[in-house]
């Protein structure tokens, strides 16, 4: 037989609604305001770091890609043999392609600290060894190497990792804005 009680009434039979249809709340038990505050003092602080790691991974992802994007831009600059680029006091195709990089990863929090490289290997063997420091000549491979140090920005994360070492590298063959050597 079915009670009152097993239907959401109480011992006498009266329904757990109110007058006007509202439900009423049963009275909180003595401590379970405690207790519940005491549980979120548990998880907070492991909610926050949670959330302020996913912050620092999202930033530590824009950073890499900010890096790509810089690396292949200065290396389709490279190889178009351009050395008229705009906010470059000495109009060389280095400083150019360096200002490619600046431009390109101006938004980075520590962009100060951004190093570009690059390297070229000979037209038509594309045989090692790079040449260093040179962009090359017409027909030859370049690749642009740009490097990175990230610091995360959360102080409990910064205390364990510092810095994170970050680097993209981009590598195109020169067009023939001149003769292409002879092998």
């Amino acid at each position: 037989m079915m009670r009152a009680r097993d239907l959401g009434g109480d011992a006498t039979g009266a329904s757990p609604r109110a007058a006007g249809g509202r439900a009423r709340l049963a009275p909180r038990r003595r401590g379970e305001a405690a207790q519940a505050l005491a549980e979120f003092a548990l998880v907070l602080p492991i909610a926050v770091i949670v959330i302020f790691g996913l912050v620092d991974m999202a930033r530590a992802m824009q950073s890499y890609v900010t890096l790509q994007e810089a690396a292949r831009s200065a290396a389709r600059y490279a190889v178009t043999g351009r050395i008229d680029c705009a906010g470059v006091a000495t109009q060389n195709r280095d400083n150019c392609i360096k200002n490619e990089v600046t431009v390109r990863t101006n938004a980075l929090n520590n962009h100060t600290s951004i190093a570009t490289s690059f390297e070229s290997w000979a037209y038509p063997a594309y045989a090692d060894p790079a040449t260093a420091n040179s962009a090359g000549q017409p027909c030859d491979a370049v690749q642009i190497t740009v490097s990175y140090d990230y610091k995360p920005m959360t102080p409990v994360f910064s205390r364990f990792i510092p810095q994170i070492a970050m680097s993209a590298s981009e590598r195109m063959l020169n067009e023939p804005f001149g003769p292409c050597a002879s092998g």
